[in-house]
């Protein structure tokens, strides 16, 4: 099956490449008002590593996004050619690239089929520990085999996964140069000139202060986009971490930014002002999420869940956290993924008259990440209107992810805030099935549901769509029909573009390689 444009299942999110979505702020404007080839904005925080593969957070992968090209690119449909402009999926096991010619690393050195074949065969051992690893290539063991001469690499894979595609645009998988490759502790402090694949290089790194990337003048394999870029891309950009969201909205009201996105309640200081243009996308899923391990109240107690479940409403828990700006969600993903449920009679429905017969006097401990902390305390607060004694723990997000992901049965629920950094209904399904945190696998709940995770595995089996689609609807069904987890709401966030500043959003996805001053 041959395919010069594969269009695997995409998120229609953030963030997450999963990526994330750009935090920051942007100006193209110099202090007297005049145009500039500079670009400033703001990360959250500083980048923990300038190694991609080891990746695992949103200003991890902007800096990522920036440095490094992927095989393949997320686009508003399907997937956009990257340093990959083609591909073919020989099976579901057995997928060959052809890898774009003239693409150079930042020290000249040809982006070579081998070259691609070594930096994915690191990103792909298990002693690298990249936390990518498993969405992009599954749980099996994979190999990638380089032909300089036809122009291509080979991957095969041990087990089944029709995600690769899309996997290999995750910014852990960007491609590391030689030179990057044979000093990692360069690469991770970002100081090796020749590491880079993608459109900057880092030309300085102030932690707490700045970032600056600078781009290379010579750099000319830009994702193919369905709807191309328009504008010039800028000849720097600064980023400077910088947390606080209602300040970067006043910056960028007083025209001290350009560019910034919000995932609260700032974005209606943006709507219905004509000097901005704001593309709202939903890059955070939430639903309830309960812990099936030993020790935990909901342990084997298929009724009870469902009572925390009707308890809730989940509009109402849409209305109150994102003030109507959300989404409803019907499955643990965001409804524009491919194959996302949307049979409401599959969900428990919203009856707390039922909900408070089974839970009177029932104790349940709830922890939850302060990124959604106004949504814990209305769940916690209408757990215990409906007779629940409830110890509600929200914590920062290390300490929530540390708790809910040790496999430990000192938790019982939490609301799950859920980035799909690839876009693919699978990715959110594997929270709720399959191996476990505490075996390697990403499922939160514990739960053994090998009829779920059977038809997940057979429909990463097949690269055909419909029969993927039957599968995974099987697959969503069974989670549904047992509770080990109840959807709620698709977070809004919005990337804000004052006039001569652009930047893409790709379905619910912001690409930080694609601003451009457009003015």
């Amino acid at each position: 099956m041959r395919s010069t444009r594969p269009r695997p299942p995409l998120v229609a999110v953030v963030l997450l490449v999963a990526l994330a979505p750009l935090t920051g702020c942007l100006s193209a404007r110099g202090a007297d008002g005049s145009a500039t080839d500079t670009v400033n904005a703001a990360l959250g925080t500083d980048p923990s590593t300038f190694d991609p593969a080891l990746g695992s957070a949103s200003d991890d992968y902007t800096a990522d996004r920036l440095l490094y090209d992927t095989l393949t690119r997320r686009d508003n449909e399907g997937l956009a050619a990257g340093l990959a402009t083609d591909w073919e999926a020989v099976s579901a096991a057995e997928f060959v690239f052809t890898i774009r010619p003239g693409a150079t690393c930042s020290d000249g050195t040809p982006v070579s089929p081998t070259v691609v074949a070594d930096s994915l065969t690191r990103f792909a051992d298990p002693d690298t520990g990249s936390p990518g690893r498993t969405l992009a290539l599954g749980r099996g063991e994979a190999t990638f085999t380089p032909d300089d001469e036809a122009g291509t690499v080979t991957v095969e894979l041990t087990e089944n996964w029709a995600d690769l595609p899309i996997g290999l645009s995750l910014p852990q998988t960007g491609i590391v140069c030689p030179a990057g490759l044979a000093d990692p502790e360069g690469l991770a402090a970002g100081t090796v000139e020749g590491a880079f694949s993608g459109p900057y290089t880092l030309a300085r790194a102030t932690p707490a202060v700045s970032y600056e990337f600078a781009l290379r003048e010579e750099y000319d394999a830009w994702p193919d986009f369905a709807e191309p870029l328009t504008g010039t891309a800028p000849a720097t950009l600064v980023f400077t971490p910088y947390a606080d969201p209602s300040t970067r909205a006043t910056q960028l009201l007083s025209g001290v930014l350009d560019v910034a996105s919000f995932p609260d309640e700032n974005i209606g200081r943006f709507e219905n002002n004509d000097s901005f243009s704001v593309d709202m996308v939903h890059a955070l899923s939430t639903y309830l999420l309960f812990n099936e391990r030993e020790g935990s109240v909901f342990a084997d107690a298929p009724e009870l869940r469902r009572a925390v479940a009707q308890a809730l409403d989940p509009e109402a828990f849409t209305q109150v956290v994102t003030n109507g700006r959300g989404q409803v969600l019907r499955s643990v993903g965001s409804s524009a993924l491919p194959c996302a449920n949307t049979d409401t009679s599959l969900l428990p429905g919203h009856d707390p008259e039922a909900a408070g017969e089974v839970l009177d006097g029932v104790t349940i401990r709830f922890v939850g990440t302060i990124g959604v902390d106004q949504g814990n305390e209305y769940a916690a607060e209408v757990l215990r209107n409906a007779g629940a004694d409830i110890e509600l723990r929200n914590l920062d997000n290390a300490q929530w992810s540390e708790i809910t992901s040790g496999g430990g049965g000192d938790w019982d629920l939490t609301i799950q805030a859920d980035f799909n950094v690839v876009g693919s209904l699978p990715s959110s399904l594997l929270r709720v099935m399959g191996p476990p945190t505490e075996d390697g696998g990403r499922s939160k709940t514990g739960a053994d549901n090998e009829e779920g995770y059977g038809a997940l595995l057979e429909a990463m089996s097949t690269t055909e769509q419909d029969a993927r689609c039957q599968a995974l609807r099987r697959a969503q069904e069974s989670f549904l029909q047992r509770v080990d987890a109840a959807p709620l709401a698709g977070l809004a966030e919005a990337s804000v573009a004052a006039d001569g500043v652009s930047i893409r959003a790709l379905g619910d996805y912001i690409d930080p390689a694609t601003i451009r001053i457009v003015g």
